[in-house]
């Protein structure tokens, strides 16, 4: 008689349990709005307003996945913009490399050409000729104001 009661017990306690887990998921709000514009919030449904039934899941229970969870929508806005600045930074340190060999190129044909009276040079033909000064006076003040132009 003792081994039967301790299994109705136990049995009765086995239907509360999932009578309360049942319930726990099955638990509902209702949503409306007054006629100030004010959206209520109620777990009884309102007498006399047209309400929104939603399902509350179960405190044990993940919620579902937003369907924009599993798309693939890549980087964010804040992301792009950052690989966007990356890549104008690198994109300028490109160009100030670029620059600074151009500039140093200009400054090395100065210094040859102006402290010499005699500048030689090779032609299209492969001959070797001799700068007149006019000409490589020109050629000084054009390197000049390229660099004053151009270079820091």
């Amino acid at each position: 008689m003792k081994h039967v009661t301790i299994r109705l017990l136990f049995a009765v306690l086995v239907v509360f349990v999932l009578a309360a887990q049942g319930e726990a998921q099955e638990k509902k709000m209702y949503s409306w709005t007054d006629e100030n514009g004010t959206v209520h919030f109620s777990e009884s449904k309102p007498d006399g307003q047209q309400a929104t039934e939603q399902l509350i899941p179960a405190a044990d229970q993940k919620p579902s996945a937003s369907p924009y969870a599993t798309m693939d929508s890549g980087p964010s806005v804040a992301e792009q913009r950052r690989q966007e600045i990356a890549q104008k930074n690198d994109q300028a340190r490109v160009n100030q490399a670029a620059n600074s060999a151009q500039c140093a190129s200009w400054q090395a044909e100065v210094e040859r050409l102006e402290p010499n009276r005699r500048v030689f040079f090779t032609n299209e033909a492969g001959e070797t000729e001799r700068m007149d000064d006019v000409e490589r006076t020109n050629r000084v003040a054009e390197l000049k104001a390229l660099i004053a132009k151009n270079c820091k």
